[in-house]
């Protein structure tokens, strides 16, 4: 299972340097190129809530070792692209794959673990999410020098491979727990067609504009789609997007913390590669070191959060992850042009440190609050829930540094102070959304250790019999 995590979080940052390589050699422009990432993005995103039912209704293991196999297909066929519009076909091939495995990951691991136990395999889990957000863009250069672009993808191949293999050896067999239902085609193309509406317009909102006739156009559609997916979901017998698991307090708590927390991670995301680069005149490998800085915590630290969750109950250390990291970003607001390298490089890790006590613990919750029923509907809103609040995040964030830097420019700062005011002013941003995922974690439950409490939700007799 953890190999499923390092597959997925590992080819973000993998493929994340290939842009250039592609550009040159598809002598495509730089809006084309995008889209290798975009259309793998939404894909993966957009798909998960209903390949997380799938997972429930069909089990979870079998579509987890699918999601393997279509993952390592679209890898392949990737490497071997003749054209540029190939390649971003075959990475929505690829998203899929993706979005079958994060879709059920979690699911899997709170079936496979006792609740005493549950922190800390999530912690574990942690662990390889750092690892492989540290590694991705270093192994991706190493690659694209040694080798060509076409190896950041087939090198990728085996790892999914190893991970299907032991899937499929390991893992017992699980017998879906919600009964037999006819898959609702059209709620699941209208919930994707929505979800691509809205993702679409964050995504690309702040490159084409958001009063762009394109965004504008995609932000009716989303809209008026909502509608017809609640009607959908309201016929449906096992609706893939469930109101009866927001009735309880653990996963509702949980996944409004969740946001909370990823939201204030756009500052360092998209924003602190500019501090580093614009403002201190860093080189981009210690740019890189500076950034990763913020990610090595999970390696080391999450397991020990998720083991001591699981000893003395969720919420002192939701609070204290989402507090560090608060405090990390109201450091870094306060640091401008000329701060010294060493103390920069401790706010990033205390920012770090906070995540890495956070994101086991929260999992944990979310995942030991739903009934063992829709366990795949929750691994999937766990994942869901962090896309979409990184890329609200990012947005929201760099909007405030493109108008705070424009700003000082204005009133003649130099550049490089102008580009150190405008990152401390998003970097307050965080903090704030950090402070309200502080206040939300005192919802969270404070039980020693969860089981699955929540109450099995109730299964409505569909109209179209032939559903159920």
């Amino acid at each position: 299972m953890n190999i499923g995590t390092l597959a997925t979080t590992l080819d973000g940052g993998v493929v994340g340097v290939v842009y250039p390589a592609v550009a040159e050699a598809f002598d495509a422009d730089t809006s084309t190129v995008l889209w290798v990432n975009v259309a793998y993005w939404v894909t993966s995103i957009g798909l998960l809530m209903t390949l997380g039912w799938l997972g429930d209704v069909a089990g979870r293991r079998r579509v987890f070792i699918i999601g393997y196999l279509v993952s390592i297909t679209g890898l392949l066929l990737s490497s071997a692209s003749a054209n540029i519009w190939q390649l971003i076909a075959f990475r929505v091939l690829q998203g899929v794959g993706s979005s079958m495995i994060l879709s059920n990951l979690n699911a899997l691991i709170t079936a496979q673990f006792p609740p005493r136990e549950r922190g800390r395999a999530m912690g574990f889990s942690g662990a390889v999410v750092g690892a492989g957000l540290t590694a991705g863009p270093v192994m991706g250069g190493i690659l694209l020098d040694v080798l060509d672009w076409r190896a950041l993808f087939y090198v990728q191949a085996p790892v999914g491979a190893l991970g299907a293999l032991l899937a499929w050896w390991l893992l017992p067999s699980d017998t879906p727990t919600g009964g037999r239902f006819k898959m609702d085609y059209l709620g699941a193309v209208v919930l994707f067609a929505t979800m691509a509406c809205f993702l679409l317009v964050v995504n690309q909102g702040g490159q084409l504009g958001y009063g762009s006739p394109p965004i504008l156009a995609l932000g009716a559609a989303g809209l008026g789609l909502t509608p017809v997916l609640i009607w959908t979901q309201r016929r449906a017998a096992r609706p893939i997007l469930d109101g009866a698991l927001f009735r309880i307090r653990g996963y509702a708590a949980g996944l409004v913390v969740l946001v909370g927390h990823y939201l204030s991670h756009g500052p360092i995301l998209l924003v602190a590669p500019f501090f580093f680069i614009d403002a201190l005149g860093f080189s981009s490998s210690k740019m890189g070191l500076f950034v990763a800085g913020f990610f090595v915590g999970r390696t080391f630290l999450a397991p020990a959060a998720g083991w001591l969750s699981d000893r003395f109950g969720p919420r002192l250390f939701l609070i204290f992850g989402n507090g560090a990291l608060m405090a990390a970003l109201l450091w870094l607001s306060r640091l401008g042009a000329g701060a010294d390298e060493p103390v920069i490089f401790s706010a990033m890790v205390l920012g770090g440190v906070g995540s890495a006590f956070f994101e086991p613990v929260v999992t944990s919750v979310i995942m030991g609050s739903a009934p063992l029923s829709r366990l795949g509907t929750a691994s999937a809103s766990v994942a869901m829930g962090r896309h979409i609040a990184f890329s609200v995040g990012v947005a929201i964030t760099g909007a405030i540094f493109t108008a705070r830097e424009r700003l000082y420019l204005n009133e003649a700062s130099p550049a490089n102070e102008a580009v150190a005011s405008a990152f401390g002013d998003a970097v307050l941003a965080g903090a704030a959304f950090a402070a309200l995922a502080v206040a939300a974690s005192f919802r969270a439950p404070a039980a020693t250790w969860l089981g699955q409490a929540g109450p099995e939700p109730t299964i409505r007799r569909a109209a179209d019999k032939g559903q159920k």
